[in-house]
């Protein structure tokens, strides 16, 4: 399966096995040191896309997906698809600060890419949807976005004779057209988009010229003394968490959507993979350079109780260091003889299973992953972090909030039911937990 970071055609979806750094450039021979190497570890381009196992890859479902995605007759009026926000040219968004509503004014938020979307955990600046199957309707039922009802969609796509086979081949379990069926398509399709491999992906493979002295020394300043990486980590630079950095505004984020006031004003951790050619930044688009972005976190940050413990300050970076900063993130942009890169599907190893009764919080993550417990039994969950947590559980039999959990208090869930339960903290997506219960 070849996914495309810019050519959406049909032609891209076929063979599902492809090397990580196809038609990439030789590796230089001026190699990395171990200190540098060891650095850059954290930030290993993976080597295969995720699909849940609930909507596995299959090349007719993607297709069909790919089909939905450029399709108008998904809104209401028939005049708008997935694509005219998100549009390939522009990086899977639309590159302006607000896009235009149905009503004649701007939406609130800027339309963030769907690009490497795969590895998403919650979706929309404010976390809401839970999948990319979720997010995938959420704008076509918005009256200001798409204004189409999922009985609308279901209607249109039924009278289309163009549909009904390729919904047969896609589901052949279930051929209906359904608003379920959709959502799959959509995200199996979303889930192929994959930036292209960059100059810092070849300097992380060991190139140890791919990148210039100045990116390097700007690495050096994210890593350091302005401590982006405390967000922005991973291949993907973010740890899809919702932080508080200042930004002036009235939009609560994150906050309205737990009911958490200590959270307002908290927005998802944006990847900075092809951060340069994505601007304008920010949840409001309220900045149009790197060079902005930067110096917000310089000079500009709004003072208030809510701002994340994650936040860097920077105010005595340097304007060298500044320059070097921007042109290390520049590094993060795909060689275009590369832009088209590939990946192999791969479903989520399974973890290996603990049956402790202590789970740990620390670094924004959990000491286990997936735990075996007993009906009756209580699951305590300690937070030795240095930031606030949030333990959520929804599932049929167990619907939990456990509030603005402060470091050092600590969480009790007793499990009266047998099953599988999913545990996850509503600021730090990535902690996840699967607790077995018999």
């Amino acid at each position: 399966m070849r996914f495309s970071a810019i050519d959406p055609s049909p032609l891209l979806i076929g063979s599902l096995v492809f090397t990580l750094l196809a038609g990439t450039p030789a590796l230089a021979e001026r190699k990395l040191d171990a200190a540098v190497a060891s650095m850059l570890a954290d930030y290993v381009r993976p080597g295969s896309v995720p699909f849940p196992d609930d909507n596995p890859f299959t090349e007719a479902k993607a297709e069909l997906g790919r089909k939905l995605f450029f399709d108008a007759s998904l809104s209401g009026a028939g005049d708008r698809s997935c694509a005219t926000c998100h549009a390939p040219v522009s990086g899977w968004q639309d590159g302006v600060p607000a896009h235009q509503g149905l009503d004649g004014t701007p939406l609130g938020r800027r339309t963030p890419s769907v690009q490497d979307a795969a590895w998403g955990e919650l979706f929309f600046w404010d976390g809401r949807a839970g999948s990319l199957e979720e997010q995938a309707l959420g704008p076509v039922q918005n009256p200001r976005e798409m204004n189409q009802t999922l009985e609308g969609m279901v209607r249109t796509l039924e009278a289309d004779p163009r549909y009904p086979p390729l919904f047969a081949r896609a589901f052949p379990e279930d051929p209906r057209i359904t608003p379920v069926t959709v959502a799959k398509a959509l995200a199996t399709f979303e889930r192929t988009l994959v930036s292209g491999v960059t100059p810092f992906d070849r300097w992380v493979g060991g190139d140890g010229g791919a990148v210039s002295d100045e990116a390097k020394r700007g690495f050096e300043v994210f890593t350091g003394p302005a401590g982006c990486s405390s967000c922005h980590s991973g291949w993907q630079f973010t740890d899809h968490a919702f932080h508080d950095i200042g930004l002036p505004g009235e939009d609560l984020g994150r906050g309205a959507i737990l009911g958490l006031p200590k959270l307002n004003h908290a927005f998802k951790t944006p990847p900075l993979r092809n951060v340069a050619d994505r601007a304008p930044y920010m949840h409001d688009g309220s900045i149009g350079t790197l060079e902005g972005v930067v110096e917000h976190y310089r000079s500009g940050i709004v003072g208030r109780d809510t701002l994340s413990p994650d936040l860097p300050r920077i105010d005595a970076l340097s304007e060298r260091e500044k320059a070097d900063l921007v042109a290390f993130l520049h590094s993060l942009s795909p060689d275009p003889a590369t832009a088209a890169d590939s990946l192999a599907v791969t479903s989520a190893p399974e973890s290996e299973t603990s049956d402790t009764l202590t789970i740990v919080q620390k670094d924004k993550r959990f000491s286990h992953r997936h735990v075996h417990i007993k009906v009756g039994e209580t699951l305590t969950i300690q937070n030795q972090d240095t930031r606030a947590h949030n333990i959520r559980v929804f599932e049929d039999s167990m619907d939990f909030n456990s509030g603005y959990q402060e470091p050092g208090e600590h969480v009790s869930l007793p499990f009266t039911e047998p099953g599988t339960y999913h545990v996850f903290c509503g600021i730090h997506p990535k902690m996840k937990l699967k607790v077995d219960v018999e």
